[in-house]
């Protein structure tokens, strides 16, 4: 069991690494061990875990399903191992997180160094990026996703609700106006935002009478990240809705200016996701309790 145990870490390093060399680095052991080991699993299984060529290996199907089966093995036995002493800070492996763009580089990087420092035996792969990740097909072990989400893979606990706010840079306002009612956002302009391109309509949301009301709106931007989305509305372009912890310097600076204070877009759920596995990883379930307590240091939270 012991050999087993061995080579389903050895192929989860090599479907982590990418190809080969970099598992064997990773681990310390030689390339023809690693190689070794992975055609003993695949003859045992009677199945081909991975498409080779001459610079990475990529999973096949079957490679997806072990590796979710595997990672069930492994953490049920760290768990078990865990299971009479307080083991974090001895917590060792490889944790792939995916996160918006600027949660990511606003809040998260900025702390990282103080989470590894305090559990040095782990490493993070961290995509901060705008673009939907599909955790099951890339490996991802846990997530942060702004909205509502329907996938019965996945587990989505709720960390919050994003308070937002509407916002212009004040060029855009000396030149279109101040609205000071929602019908006056019929003459207005929008920067729109969309994962994907083209987009299908422009429109923002604000609150009225106590009920969320979707506008449309008149754009001739639209952009598919939230960098670009900030920067549009600090050019002058159009109008923006964004979570209000992302933006208070700049309001507070008078960079941007806050647009109908009185009717502000609905909040917006913050989730925690990550695969429907039989045992919750402790690295998974550690990240969750150090991000949870991050976010509400910074009061992105509504009240």
């Amino acid at each position: 069991m012991a050999d087993r145990i061995r080579q389903m870490q050895i192929f989860l390093q090599v479907l982590e690494s990418g190809n080969f060399t970099r598992a064997a680095q990773a681990l310390g052991l030689p390339r023809s061990t690693v190689s070794t080991e992975i055609q003993l699993v695949e003859d045992r299984l009677q199945a081909q875990l991975f498409l080779r060529t001459t610079r990475k290996v990529v999973p096949t199907q079957d490679g997806r399903r072990f590796a979710e089966s595997a990672r069930d093995i492994l953490d049920a036995v760290t768990a078990s191992e865990q299971m009479f002493r307080h083991a974090d800070l001895h917590l060792s492996g490889r944790l792939r997180v995916d996160v918006p763009s600027r949660i990511g580089r606003r809040l998260i990087l900025p702390a990282l160094p103080d989470f590894l420092d305090r559990h040095p035996g782990l490493s993070v792969d961290l995509s901060a990026s705008d673009r939907i990740v599909d955790l099951v097909a890339d490996g991802v072990d846990c997530a942060l996703r702004v909205g509502s989400l329907e996938n019965s893979e996945l587990v989505s606990r709720n960390l919050g609700m994003l308070r937002f706010v509407t916002c212009a840079s004040p060029a855009y306002v000396a030149r279109h106006g101040l609205p000071r009612a929602p019908g006056a956002l019929a003459t207005h302009r929008l920067v729109n935002y969309a994962t994907r391109l083209p987009a299908m309509s422009a429109e923002l949301e604000i609150t009225e009478n106590g009920q969320a009301r979707p506008v449309s709106m008149a754009s001739t931007i639209t952009v598919d990240g939230a960098e670009a989305y900030l920067a549009a509305a600090l050019s002058g372009l159009g109008l923006i809705q964004v979570p209000a912890y992302d933006v208070a310097d700049l309001i507070a600076s008078g960079r941007l200016v806050e647009i109908l204070p009185a009717h502000p877009p609905p909040p917006v759920p913050l989730s925690f996701l990550f695969v429907r596995r039989r045992n919750l990883s402790p690295r998974v379930r550690l990240f969750q309790d150090w991000i949870t307590a991050l976010l509400n240091r910074h009061g992105l939270f509504d009240a």
